[in-house]
């Protein structure tokens, strides 16, 4: 059995309050979607915290929210939305490109495997980003084979498969910014954990008008237990 160390999820996730509310009103995120916990270090306990105390935290807060709301008629976004993604999925269906889009997965994951593992070369994670514009283009021209609309499996995986191309990018994008080593991110030309420039959480988001992760960063707050060196 081949055993390495591996990227083991994402090791974050949707930005959540103390309440397990998002930026977004109305959504709440538990368990792994979430990096409350397990973004930090992902040991295996925190993400039985996220699931566990978040689930207790999210369910009732997004049933009082619910309850709290009053019905209001339509201000045209879901239906605008609606509209745009089932534009997004004829486009998918009849699309009669080239590319197999398991074969742009398995290529995906080999890509990640050998360059955003724990350890990190910035060159690499440059050439890595550089690749995965390249599938993201790929992508455009996929070829489903199955164009029904029932259980249509490859159609389902295809759309998802553009959200890992995606998360990749943050990925990759976010440890090329981090010069540091610091849990399961490790740059041997960077080999110590610098807590006077990096003692913050990476943010992603996707900016209105463009195509691309945009990053930001929040301190984090130590006050209550001051950091120390990890050592065993």
């Amino acid at each position: 059995m081949k055993i390495f160390p591996g990227m083991h999820y994402t090791m974050g996730g949707l930005w959540v309050d103390f309440n397990q509310a998002t930026n977004i009103p109305g959504i709440f995120a538990a368990g792994e979607c979430e990096y409350q916990y397990h973004g930090a270090n992902r040991l295996g306990a925190n993400s039985l915290v996220s699931c566990i105390f978040g689930g207790f935290v999210a369910g009732p807060n997004a049933v009082r929210y619910a309850r709290n709301q009053q019905t209001a008629s339509g201000n045209g976004h879901f239906d605008s939305e609606r509209k745009r993604q089932e534009e997004i999925n004829a486009g998918l269906l009849k699309s009669e490109g080239n590319e197999n889009p398991f074969r742009l997965w398995r290529e995906l994951g080999e890509l990640m495997t050998k360059d955003c593992t724990v350890i990190r070369y910035n060159k690499n994670l440059q050439q890595t980003d550089a690749k995965l514009v390249e599938l993201l283009e790929r992508i455009r021209n996929v070829n489903l084979g199955d164009r029904s609309m029932w259980a249509n499996t490859s159609f389902a995986f295809t759309r998802q498969l553009y959200n890992m191309l995606q998360l990749s990018r943050v990925i990759a994008q976010g440890a090329r910014l981090r010069d540091e080593s610091r849990g399961a991110h490790y740059k041997p030309d960077f080999p110590d954990r610098d807590d006077k420039n990096w003692l913050k959480t990476t943010k992603a988001y996707f900016a209105p008008d463009a195509d691309e992760p945009k990053f930001e960063f929040e301190p984090v707050d130590v006050s209550l237990i001051p950091p120390r060196a990890r050592k065993y």
